[in-house]
């Protein structure tokens, strides 16, 4: 490979060494004309880009001819390759991001990495917070990741495992001191694990189903998250303590994780009462096959002796009965475990869940047997052993012997209990409406409604088997007024979700509100509910209302800006009205990965939120496509969910810098005028053109996307044009074609008319430096214009219609304004200029993503002529755009 050029050498060691080994399999599978051919491809990419305008121009029409006229078997290999090479820059990056934190973790006098715990606490020390209200903090807050499928998500979790693999080899050759013959080792089960990646099939021969889906994301759970989770008390004790000189003394778990798959009916008849049933108890079993090998291990942990350890009356008493309530255990292991407390105590725990689990792998089967009476039926149950054996060791002065794993198990349980994430429901609110009317008398449900009707049956069964915390959570999308929330809670009492004792629902009925009325509208509709007497008993003995804001819809339907504004505005008046109605409000950030979806660095979307809607409380969802880069190894999710509850530490103890209280309400009106001017821009583009629909039909692989066998879940809600359009697959579609138009499209009108004013441009700059909110909506929107490329996008356009080409001269128009503008209010004299680490990424991937956009185009052109055999390939490009870009929607 040539060199790669103004990036980290570290980095750009590894991604040579892929690349290497990756050219040896080509020559060696597909033979060196293939690889000759592939190399070609990949310099007159890098020739585009490279040199002067003249010979960029040049290669860029020698890569189209040759492109255009290469046969369909020659195309696929070549398009297999840059999409190997991709997951292997990605994979090389995600190291790189270990060895960076891993650096600053060793290096013993530079400052703790950005966004880390260490640095956090240092800060909240250096501001002045005491201790105490940290602690008060960490006891009460609570952080609620809720998993997604994706309905564009592109990678086989073959092929991911495949690339796990290689990341520890990785990792191993750059950490260990090996000998020589354990480097050639190393190397060449690198070289057999990419040749195995190049001979397996990286499409899906058919569509995922759910249950695919929810295995998906629950591998996460059980490979890295759980572990994370249980460290997290250590982790914020030990920067706690690093800052502050005296240990945080609190066990403290304040992530919890739930789950959509499985639940989500928004759109997707595939959810059905029985899966999501199935999907509860596969939850459920995983979980408890997961603590069956907790305990199992911890077995080979606690071997102390009653020879030479304390045994407290509490442990004895407590084998006593246990012995008594499992005497064919007590007859197994009895004579194996003599002497040995701590041991035996296991082996009941275990006995105790595998009863449970044999409990529910007979359900999943259709048997009806009841749950035995040994079984734990609560992970309560399951807490108050281990909580009984951590008292014990304590007494048996065990500190230093066991007692750090038992509390780790203690800390997972608590947060996992026996489902590994709590399962949430999601159903559109005119199901709701639909179901509730029929419960009253009114005209039979609806199928929608029906169906609701149903699911929350299951879900009663399920809490009645296992416990409220398996599902506890009711979605309402598309939700804008107080009568959908009281049609599900009418719903769900009428289905037995009730709590006579304490006179409230067994779930929570949380609105979403993702388009601009429902944002604005957001408070009058809590207001009402606050005002119903029978709601507002559940409210208080539930202790919290969620809502949750969409960004997604929003965006979609009025373009960045007004989206942005909006979220903002809804968020500061639902926390104001929450308030004065002496409500707890739990607010529920629907954020996609792209920046059009409300995605963007984590640490920084949180810190940008209003003064006051975090206050301990921070729930939001994480797209499947982002898992892979987020938790794929452990030091990636340690590094995520530091990011995360970094930020909302900050946020909740005010210790992050602020806007001036005289500043800020000039700041929001003049981002609220700049809102209204996006809006009409975007609006008269996107909503107004008549030109326009047409125009994203064949300038994008929209069609295409929605024929392909990505994800269960289909791209639009229902029949109908853009309006119906999820707005996922309408952010995949631009992404694909290089314009990734929904982030920045409106931007630069509105900055250009606000900053042509008097003193406008000098407003933008200082809120651009003083505002933390609008900081953060121009360095999306830099991140977005940096990772576009209009060059290819045209050619992308020249599938489109004669009659378009005024419209599409329009939307670069807009790009280049967008750039322009940017700049201007940032200071800079190029898109990215003071984040090198991202310029750097995106400089590397570009080249070899190109040859893929170019292909895709002819690709398309192909199959809308009507030529055969053309989905794999053009699939192909799909997942290797994807895998360039670093994410679909």
């Amino acid at each position: 490979m040539p060199p790669i050029r103004h990036v980290d050498p570290q980095l750009r060691r590894d991604v040579r060494l892929l690349g290497r080994l990756l050219g040896e399999v080509l020559i060696e599978q597909e033979g060196q004309a293939l690889f000759d051919l592939e190399e070609r491809v990949r310099r007159l990419s890098i020739q585009r880009r490279r040199g002067p305008k003249s010979e960029r121009r040049a290669a860029a029409s020698e890569l189209a001819a040759l492109l255009r006229e290469m046969p369909l078997e020659r195309a696929e290999p070549v398009l297999r390759a840059f999409s190997t090479y991709f997951r292997l820059a990605n994979l090389a990056e995600q190291h790189h991001r270990i060895r960076r934190t891993r650096e600053h973790a060793i290096g013993g006098g530079q400052a703790p990495q950005r966004g880390s715990l260490d640095a956090v606490m240092q800060a909240l020390k250096q501001a002045g917070v005491p201790a105490s209200r940290v602690r008060e903090l960490l006891v009460s807050m609570r952080v609620t990741l809720t998993l997604t499928a994706h309905p564009t998500q592109a990678s086989r979790r073959t092929v991911l495992q495949k690339v796990y693999h290689l990341a520890r080899l990785l990792e191993e050759r750059d950490r260990g001191h090996l000998t020589p013959r354990e480097k050639a080792d190393t190397l060449a089960s690198m070289r057999e694990e990419i040749t195995s990646l190049w001979q397996t099939d990286e499409l899906r021969r058919e569509r995922p189903t759910v249950g695919d889906e929810v295995k998906n994301v629950l591998w996460y759970v059980e490979e890295v998250l759980g572990e994370q989770l249980a460290l997290m008390p250590e982790t914020l004790d030990w920067s706690f303590e690093r800052a502050y000189g005296e240990p945080l003394g609190v066990l403290a778990t304040p992530v919890r994780l739930h789950s959509w798959v499985g639940g989500d009916m928004d759109g997707n008849p595939l959810v059905t009462p029985e899966v999501l049933a199935d999907t509860l108890r596969a939850h459920r079993a995983r979980g408890l096959r997961a603590l069956l090998g907790e305990v199992y291990r911890l077995g080979w942990v606690l071997t102390q002796s009653e020879q030479h350890a304390f045994v407290s009356k509490e442990l004895r008493a407590s084998l006593e009965k246990d012995a008594a309530e499992l005497s064919e255990v007590m007859a197994r292991y009895g004579s194996r475990t003599t002497g040995e407390p701590w041991r035996r105590k296991l082996r009941f725990m275990e006995a105790r869940l595998q009863a449970a689990l044999v409990y529910v792998e007979g359900r999943r089967a259709g048997r009806t047997e009841a749950l035995a009476p040994i079984a734990y039926r609560s992970p309560a149950e399951m807490l108050g052993d281990l909580e009984l054996i951590e008292r014990s060791l304590v007494d048996a002065k065990s500190r230093h012997a066991g007692l750090l794993q038992v509390r780790r198990l203690i800390a997972r349980v608590r947060v996992m209990g026996f489902h590994l994430a709590e399962l949430e429901a999601r159903a559109p609110a005119e199901d709701a409406r639909s179901a509730a009317a029929s419960l009253d008398g009114g005209p039979k449900p609806t199928e929608g409604g029906a169906r609701l009707l149903s699911v929350l049956q299951r879900v009663r069964e399920a809490q009645a088997e296992s416990g409220e915390g398996c599902c506890r959570t009711l979605i309402l999308s598309m939700a804008s007024t107080a009568e959908d929330v009281l049609a599900a809670f009418t719903c769900a009492r009428k289905s037995g979700l009730w709590d006579e004792a304490r006179g409230c629902a067994t779930v929570d009925v949380v609105p979403l509100f993702e388009q601009l009325g429902a944002l604005d509208d957001g408070p009058r509709v809590l207001r009402e509910l606050f005002a119903h007497p029978e709601y507002r008993k559940h409210l208080r003995a539930r202790g919290v209302q969620e809502v949750m804001v969409g960004y997604s819809d929003s965006g979609k339907e009025v373009g960045l800006l007004a989206a942005s504004a909006a979220l903002y505005r809804a968020q500061t008046a639902l926390t104001r009205v929450a308030h004065e109605a002496g409500v707890q409000l739990r607010l529920f950030h629907g954020r996609g990965e792209t920046v059009a979806r409300g995605g963007g660095p984590a640490h920084e979307a949180i810190l940008a939120l209003p003064p006051g809607s975090v206050a301990g409380t921070y729930k939001a969802t994480e797209q499947g496509e982002a898992l892979d880069h987020k938790y794929a190894r452990p030091e990636l999710a340690q590094r995520t969910l530091e990011l995360v509850l970094s930020g909302v530490l900050l946020h909740s103890l005010d210790a992050q810098p602020r806007v001036a209280s005289e500043e800020e309400a000039p700041f929001r009106a003049a981002f609220d005028e700049l809102a209204e001017l996006g809006r009409r821009a975007y609006r008269g583009l996107v909503w107004e053109d008549p030109n326009f629909v047409p125009f994203f039909q064949a300038a994008t692989p929209i069609e295409e996307i929605a024929a392909l066998p990505i994800g269960s879940r289909p791209s639009k809600r229902s029949a109908g044009g853009l309006e119906s359009l999820r707005a996922i697959p309408w952010v995949f579609a631009w992404t694909q074609n290089r314009a990734i138009l929904p982030g920045w499209y409106g931007v630069g009108s509105a900055l250009e008319e606000y900053g042509s004013r008097p003193e406008g441009l000098a407003q933008l700059k200082r809120m651009y430096r003083q505002w933390p909110f609008f900081h953060t909506v121009i360095d999306n929107v830099a991140m977005v214009l940096a990772k576009s490329d209009m060059a290819i996008a045209s050619r992308y356009a020249a599938l489109a219609p004669e009659s378009t080409r005024p419209l599409w001269e329009r939307i670069r128009a807009e790009y280049s304004r967008t750039r322009r503008w940017v700049k201007r209010v940032t200071g800079e004299a190029r898109i990215l200029e003071s984040n090198r680490q991202l310029r750097e990424s995106i400089s590397l991937r570009n080249p070899y993503v190109d040859p893929m956009s170019f292909l895709q185009v002819e690709l398309l052109r192909r199959k809308r002529a009507g030529a055969e055999k053309i989905d794999r390939p053009l699939l192909l490009t799909l997942a290797g755009i994807a895998a360039g870009m670093r994410n679909t929607g």
